[in-house]
This record gives C-alpha cells, sequence and structure tokens, in this order.
C-alpha cells in the first residue's frame, strides 16, 4: 500500500498509509446507503403521521441529506460512519484532523467528483440514465493521481489514508506529560513554542519509548537539532534536556 509521508519542522516524517480505492468506494456507498434510508425513513413518517407544507418537508428531510458529509468530516475529525466503518479518515495536508474550510470544499466538489450527471438531468433528463456512473469521474482522479485524491482532495489539500496511522489525541499524548500547571513553574526554554503540537508528540514518543528501550543515538540526534534550530545552549543530558522542552512546551501551552 503507498505510504504518504508528511514533513514536520523537526524535519522528521510523519507516515500515513494511503486508503485503497476500493475502501474509499466502500465507504461511499456506506454512506450512500445512510443518507438514502434516511430519506426514505423520514418521508414516510411525515406523509403518515404529519400535514406538514411540502416546502418544510423537503427543508427537513434533504437538509441533513445534503450536508452529511460535511458535518461529519467537521465534527468526527475527518470521518463519516462509511469511512469509520472502513478503517479511512481525511487529515490535511500537515497531518491534523481536516479544518472546517477543507470540509466545506471537500462537500461542495463532490458534486463534480460524484454527482455530475444527476446535476446534468436538470439540463437534459437523458442523463438520468448516467447517474449511477457519477461516482466514476472522482475515481479516475483517485485511480490516476500522484497522491489519490479526487478533484475536492486538491482543491482542499487533504487526503485519504487509514485511520490506524492519525489515532493520535493530543490530550492524552502531549498534555498528559504535564496535566497539571504549577504555580511557580518558570520554564527555561520558552523558545519551545515555536515548535508545533506534532514536533512535540515526537518529542514525547521518543521519551516514552525510553522507558523500555533506551535510544541514547537517537535522542542525541534530536536533541542536538532542537538546539540548532531554536539557537539553544544546553550541556544538560539528551534525556532530561528533552523532557524540560515537554515540560515548558506544555506549560506555556496551557497557560494561554
Amino acid at each position: 500500500m503507498k505510504a504518504l509521508n508528511i514533513p514536520t519542522f523537526l524535519n522528521i516524517d510523519l507516515s500515513f498509509e494511503m486508503s485503497s480505492v476500493g475502501r474509499r468506494f466502500g465507504a461511499f456507498f456506506i454512506d450512500l446507503a445512510i443518507k438514502w434510508t434516511y430519506i426514505f425513513a423520514v418521508s414516510a413518517v411525515f406523509s403518515i403521521s404529519f400535514d406538514v407544507n411540502t416546502t418544510l418537508l423537503a427543508f427537513i428531510i434533504f437538509t441533513p441529506f445534503l450536508l452529511y458529509s460535511f458535518l461529519l468530516e467537521w465534527l468526527n475529525k475527518g470521518q463519516t460512519i462509511g469511512k469509520l466503518l472502513l478503517g479511512i479518515r481525511v487529515i490535511g495536508i500537515d497531518g491534523n484532523p481536516p479544518s472546517v474550510s477543507q470540509c466545506a470544499i471537500r462537500w461542495m466538489f463532490l458534486l463534480v467528483d460524484a454527482y455530475l450527471f444527476a446535476l446534468f438531468t436538470f439540463v437534459n433528463p437523458m442523463f438520468a440514465a448516467l447517474t449511477f456512473f457519477s461516482p466514476l469521474i472522482g475515481a479516475l482522479f483517485i485511480a490516476i493521481g500522484k497522491n489519490q485524491q479526487r478533484l475536492g482532495d486538491i482543491a482542499a489539500q487533504t487526503y485519504i489514508v487509514r485511520a490506524k496511522e492519525t489515532e493520535w489525541s493530543l490530550d492524552d499524548t502531549i498534555y498528559a506529560y504535564f496535566s497539571k500547571k504549577k504555580a511557580d513553574y518558570v520554564p527555561q526554554y520558552p523558545e519551545i513554542i515555536k515548535l508545533s503540537d506534532r514536533d512535540m508528540t515526537i518529542v514525547k514518543d521518543l521519551l516514552q519509548k525510553s522507558e523500555t528501550h533506551v535510544n541514547h543515538e537517537l535522542a542525541q540526534k534530536l536533541a542536538n537539532h532542537i538546539k540548532k534550530i531554536l539557537s539553544i545552549d544546553s550541556k544538560e543530558d539528551d534525556y532530561v534536556f528533552l523532557n524540560k522542552l515537554l515540560e515548558d512546551y506544555n506549560y506555556i501551552s496551557l497557560s494561554k
């Protein structure tokens, strides 16, 4: 399976396994089935139980249907129900969950990637016979593209990856090292705030692994690299230095 490598400020790549075309198609059709099941269920309930205005009924029915992908990818960190079931998710170009604007762009481009022929039926009913083949437009771009992106992904600068590589919770990782503020704590290396949460997660991961497998060479390289890019002069032991950096970063971040 193709890998996607995203560089960080520390020049250490984050590696993600790209989703296969089959998983993406599977997730798409699961979501499509969920949306149409919702349409039929709500239509049946309202047609039997209530006497409501047709416009209001259409609004109630179609708003969740139309906004399904946008809302779930935004609120559920890049996963619709279909993507969740098949173990894939959307990430941004920096490896983080997609922003609201990225989710909106991906959602708008679905009109081209998955529903283009359906839109053409409003111009000429003859296109109705081709509606089923609309998702093939997005599939074509995914198949021939360098990073398996449909038009919506290219425009939004997003990727679809296997979820197991992106199950990071910053609250459970970085901040677990410094969950309680100390009133008298004074950061020794305030320059560390120039790094990102992702960068500091790399530091945290190294320190956690050192509890069972000490890697002095990697710790030295990482410590020296940080000292160089942040112009820090320190003679502390590499592991002591990295732990101090992590505490300083978390204290400053939590104090904002």
